[in-house]
């Protein structure tokens, strides 16, 4: 693949015979068309594909959070979502074919800000009551933060993700009504109001409903 600079009629996009025109984040490049291997996939190769499907699959809904939680503003050439899908492949557990996402080390946001230490109860009611410290501090913590708790149904495989609480809050309860019955993981992340500065997002526990 080569990068080039324009010429006098513009940058070249397209295809003209086996060479591809194309742009990406204002960069143009030339590259030739693959050519199709005749060679079986390794096992390791297969391992790799296998882990890379699992990540989207399991990621891909949480696309537009994840474009907010991870900044790829000093990544110039990896998306947001490509940063939080490689860091996840390199943690995916078990060996091919079975792999399984490791709910615990997953992260859907990667930042400096504070954040909350929270404490997550069921009430009887089924409820989930998640509250955390109030303190603010302008290193890293700001009343206004938005909090956003997420939970994803591991039979179900959906997400559910609540963001109408801010940092000075220091309660939200999670009305189980319309989630469904099952076994949920929970994550927390903070992110400022402004939306350019973001927690990395924790695990906390399962509940079950």
């Amino acid at each position: 693949m080569g990068i080039y600079v324009k010429g006098a009629l513009g940058a070249f996009s397209g295809k003209v015979g086996n060479i591809v025109g194309s742009s990406w984040r204002s960069i143009d490049y030339l590259r030739s068309l693959p050519k199709p291997s005749k060679k079986a996939a390794t096992e390791k190769q297969k391992a790799h594909r296998a882990k890379f499907a699992l990540a989207i699959e399991f990621l891909s809904p949480m696309r537009e959070i994840i474009n907010i939680g991870f900044s790829d503003k000093s990544q110039k050439k990896m998306t947001a979502f490509n940063q939080a899908t490689n860091e996840l492949i390199t943690k995916i557990a078990g060996e091919y074919p079975s792999f399984s996402i490791p709910y615990e080390n997953v992260r859907f946001s990667r930042g400096s800000l504070s954040n909350i230490p929270a404490n997550v109860e069921q009430r009887i009611s089924g409820e989930i009551d998640v509250t955390w410290s109030t303190s603010v501090h302008r290193l890293g913590a700001v009343a206004d933060d938005v909090v956003h708790i997420i939970l994803y149904h591991e039979n179900s495989q959906d997400f559910f993700v609540f963001q109408d609480a801010v940092r000075e809050d220091g309660q939200y309860v999670v009305d189980p009504e319309g989630l469904g019955t099952g076994v949920f993981h929970i994550w927390i992340m903070v992110i400022s109001k402004d939306g350019q500065k973001r927690s990395s997002s924790k695990y906390f526990e399962t509940v079950e409903l």
